[in-house]
């Protein structure tokens, strides 16, 4: 039987003949009213102890729970740090290949305007070897025409003077 203060303070008791309550109906609810103390003393025990292991659980899981917050801020932090560290690599790399870029566009430039220079130069030679060769062939052709000349003369010259008509040559 669950006892209750409400039960406690409309407990009646049966008079007895002579003014008196009947002592066992006193002593058996005594016994019922210390067996449900009893009772709830040790429910009273037993959900202190469940209260005191469900708050050590509560207590655990909220370490727990704060330990994995800063684990995520930890690694949010890490994660934001790598991010920035390869964003400004990425940069660094971007920027070398750029002036890269340029250097080789540079010299690749200068060495176009080279060989632009080294043909024009070459043109220049090839218009002056020309120039030389056709001096030359005609200095050869004017060299040719005089001896060919010198030797008209000398075979002229060598040659026996042709009879004139009527007169004897001695």
């Amino acid at each position: 039987m669950e006892l209750t203060p409400l039960d406690i303070r409309n407990q009646t008791f049966h008079k007895k003949n002579f003014g008196g309550i009947d002592p066992e109906e006193v002593k058996a609810f005594l016994e019922t009213a210390a067996g449900a103390f009893e009772q709830m003393s040790r429910d009273k025990t037993d959900l202190t102890e469940r209260l005191k292991v469900a708050e050590e659980r509560v207590n655990y899981y909220r370490q727990i729970e704060k330990t994995i917050q800063d684990a995520v801020v930890t690694m949010q932090r890490t994660v934001d740090e790598v991010k920035a560290t390869a964003e400004k690599e990425a940069e660094i790399i971007v920027a070398e290949a750029k002036a890269r870029a340029v250097r080789e566009v540079e010299s690749t430039k200068k060495e176009a305007e080279e060989l632009r220079m080294e043909i024009e130069q070459l043109k220049q030679l090839r218009t002056n070897y020309f120039i030389r060769c056709r001096a030359l062939i005609k200095g050869q052709e004017e060299l040719l025409s005089a001896m060919e000349n010198d030797q008209r003369m000398q075979e002229e010259l060598r040659r026996p003077a042709a009879p004139v008509a009527g007169k004897v040559l001695a």
